[in-house]
């Protein structure tokens, strides 16, 4: 498995370099708005409050913006985003690759069994997503906080990071689901992308109308930024990313050990 797991981060870390070149590029371009913008914040903050909620909820302003917490978890969002399309996208190729480029026969025919081999994708996978998340985080404390002064809430940064590492982790585990249970690479993506956008919609829902049940619906609202920051961890949602990352990976298992190639 370990030699498996080796050839699998060999061949993914070309993917992994270009999201992590696309995520330097979102956070120096933020950090860029955020010298240019800072002796104006307070100024930018007045005028927002006149928008409508549901406007600000969308484009994640959740503070004042000339605040190092209203800065970040404000950027935060957008950096989110990428982290899940990324995380989503390799849980929908990491398996099905091998069946649109023609190599699951191969694969698959090995001396070594089905779940063996899925495992080891899905553990290359988590540790892709353990390197862009630290990444990721080092990116946000550097280009994002450091320029506003650095957040006051110690820990901060590793909380919303593993929040971010396990919110990717949730829907890598969705794009494994949709990968096996859908025979054509195309429809997994279709089924995927719209999984993420009612992920999306649901997220924006339950901060809007305060409804705190939809919070279960979507893996947007367990780890968000401004809650972990301010309150750390909720214990439920920890239990809830588990059983539902578990699930999913058993499920894939089930449906690649019996699928026809």
């Amino acid at each position: 498995m370990k030699t498996l797991i080796k050839k699998e981060l060999r061949l993914s870390r070309r993917i992994l370099c270009i999201w992590m070149a696309i995520m330097f590029m979102l956070c120096g371009f933020c950090w860029f708005e955020s010298l240019s913008l800072k002796s104006s914040l307070s100024e930018m903050s007045e005028m927002l409050d006149q928008f409508p909620r549901l406007l600000l909820i969308m484009f994640g302003i959740k503070a004042d913006l000339s605040t190092a917490i209203g800065w970040y978890s404000c950027l935060y969002f957008w950096t989110e985003i990428l982290a899940v399309a990324y995380g989503i996208s390799l849980g929908i190729s990491c398996i099905s690759k091998e069946k649109k480029q023609g190599t699951a026969e191969y694969l698959f025919t090995k001396p070594v069994s089905r779940e063996l081999i899925v495992l080891s994708k899905v553990a290359a996978a988590v540790i892709n997503l353990a390197v862009f998340s630290v990444f990721t985080g080092l990116c946000n404390y550097f280009m994002l906080v450091l320029p506003m002064g650095g957040l006051e809430q110690k820990g901060a940064m590793l909380t919303t990071t593993i929040g971010l590492f396990l919110t990717q982790v949730l829907f890598l585990a969705l794009g494994l689901l949709f990968s096996s249970l859908f025979s054509s690479y195309k429809t997994g993506v279709r089924i995927s992308t719209a999984a993420a956008l009612a992920a999306y919609a649901i997220a924006f829902a339950a901060e809007y109308t305060g409804i705190h049940f939809l919070d279960y619906l979507t893996p947007l609202r367990y780890y968000d930024v401004y809650e972990v920051i301010l309150h750390g961890f909720s214990a439920s949602y920890v239990i809830l990313t588990l059983f539902l990352a578990g699930s999913c990976v058993a499920i894939t298992l089930n449906r690649w050990k019996w699928r026809e190639l």
